[in-house]
This record gives C-alpha cells, structure tokens and sequence, in this order.
C-alpha cells in the first residue's frame, strides 16, 4: 500500500515537473483567487473595529418635556430595556443635559441668554442604542408606538431617528456592500481558478494517455492511474498557497502603516497572531481547488 502511494506521489510530481510550464497559468488564478479569500478576511477583521466605533456613535435620542416626571421616565427607562433588540438606555437628567449644552457652546451670548432665562429650557434625554446597526429600524418603529400613545404622549417632545437615519443607513450599505463584493469576486475567482486548472490536468492527461494506456495492459489499477493527476492538481494548489503567503506577508508589512491612518486595526500585528492559521488555510484551500479541478477533469476525460 505504502509502495503504491509513493509510486502516485512520484508519478504526480513527475507530471507537475513536466508540465511546470502549462501548470503556471493554473498556479498564477489560483494565487489571485486565495489571495482574494485572504483579503476579504483581513479586511473584515480591518473594518470591524472602525465599524465598531461607528456603531458606538450611532443611536436614537428621545427628547422629553420638561414637566416630564421622573418617575414616568424610569419606568418608561426599564420598558426600553426590556425590548431585545436595545442593547442600552442611556438617562440624561435634565440637569446634565443643560451642563452638556454648556459644555458644547463657545458662544458666549448663548450663555447669557441661558443664564437670563433663570430656569432649565432643557427636558430630559434617552440616548438609545440597538444590538446591531441594523436593528434601529425596529427600535424606532417600537417608539413610534409609545410616541402616539396616550400614556407616554404628553411627556415625550421628540425622537429624533430620522435625524440619524441617513448615516445608519449608509453604514448598513457600506457593510452589506463589502460583504456581497467579497463574497461575489471571491466565488468567481474560484470558479475561474478550477476551470483554468481543470483545463491544466486535461492536457496533462491528453500528454500522459500512451503511459496511461500501457499502465492499463499490465494490469495497473483505476486508482494507480488516476492518482498521479490528482496529485499533479494537489502540488498546483500547495504550490499556489505557499506563493499567495509569499505575497501576503510583504504586502501587509508595508501597508499596515498607511491603512492604520485610516482604520483603527495595525494590521501587520495582527497578522503575525495569526500568520499559522492564515497560511495553513491558503495552502489547504490551494489544495483542496486543485484536487477538485482534477477530479472533475479525471471524471471527464480519462477512459479507464
């Protein structure tokens, strides 16, 4: 058993060797297409903490009345926190509402003009947040609701989502974007990369199919036969990850430092945490496209 798999490996090898030349279109689609899947993990893991930030400064406010009572605030404070898709409810006591207008103003005829009032103008804040950006559409619908209810009617001055809703909007556009382009480049690339290889292991097989034949005549068996080009589309895949590492690695050094100008994430650190699992992943999923290809080109053009 040992002696046939090491014949398969040194027939696959030998095929790889000999159709170096034929293999590299195959070798050089599918480095782009595992460079694609890295890229689209890397820029995932880049834009999370950015989109993290973003989501913190994200929320809907609900403005009170100034008669508003405390204790019709609390309560209405816990029916908010109670709904599953509010994450948080923040309370802004109409006294730390006024000190954080005053804090904001650089303007002092607006100061003056607060102080002459002689009394607070300003009611009480709910600064909201949802569990996911995507979830503000069903929080704000629950506070139209209680906007228009006569219970909560007469204390609540304003919400203001529709304010807000133009940039949560975008943010979702700009994350559901990313996520579709990845995934649709990603998915063609793949395809690409299989069709190029399988059309590699056809020629092989066209080349090899004397050899093939004589194999046959001396009683050599489907498996022994059919494993070499196997093996020939495993080495393209193994070589491709390696090359597609070789790549990444540089590329990443030298732009980590422009992109965390940008982006909160130094990507190159967080590279090499996970350099192990990036690289066992490209050459496996090298391999695995490889082994596919020639499977399918096997499947189709070698009579046995």
């Amino acid at each position: 058993m040992f002696t046939t798999l090491n014949r398969i490996l040194a027939a696959g090898f030998k095929g790889f060797y000999r159709n170096f030349t034929i293999s590299l279109s195959a070798i050089l689609v599918m480095v782009i297409s595992l460079l694609s899947f890295a890229g689209i993990y890397l820029t995932s893991e880049l834009l999370k903490p950015s989109i993290a930030q973003l989501e913190k400064k994200v929320d809907v406010n609900l403005y009170f009345e100034t008669d508003a009572g405390d204790e019709e605030i609390n309560f209405l404070k816990a029916e908010l926190e109670k709904i599953d898709q509010v994450a948080s409810v923040e309370y802004v006591t109409r006294d730390q509402a006024l000190q954080n207008f005053k804090e904001r103003q650089t303007s002092d005829v607006i100061l003056q003009a607060l102080d002459s009032i002689g009394e607070n103008p300003l009611g009480a804040v709910f600064n909201i947040k949802a569990k996911q950006i995507s979830q503000y559409d069903e929080v704000a619908s629950f506070l139209d609701v209680i906007e228009g209810s006569p219970e909560y009617a007469p204390i609540i001055e304003r919400v203001n989502y529709n304010q807000n809703k133009l940039a949560i909007d975008k943010l979702n556009v700009i994350i559901t974007s990313v996520q579709r382009f990845g995934i649709a480049i990603s998915a063609l690339l793949v395809i690409l990369a299989i069709i190029i290889t399988y059309n590699t292991i056809r020629l092989a097989i066209y080349t090899a199919r004397n050899e093939v034949a004589v194999m046959r005549l001396v009683g050599a068996s489907k498996f022994f036969a059919r494993g070499p080009f196997i093996v020939e589309g495993i080495f393209y895949g193994l070589v491709a990850g390696i090359i597609a590492l070789l790549i990444l690695w540089p590329a990443i050094y030298y732009a980590a430092p422009f992109l965390q100008e940008i982006f909160i994430l130094n990507l190159y650190d967080f590279f090499l945490t996970k350099v192990w699992v990036v690289g066992a992943f490209l050459i496996i999923a090298g391999m695995i496209l490889g082994a596919i290809s020639s499977l399918l080109a096997i499947r189709k053009y070698l009579e046995i």
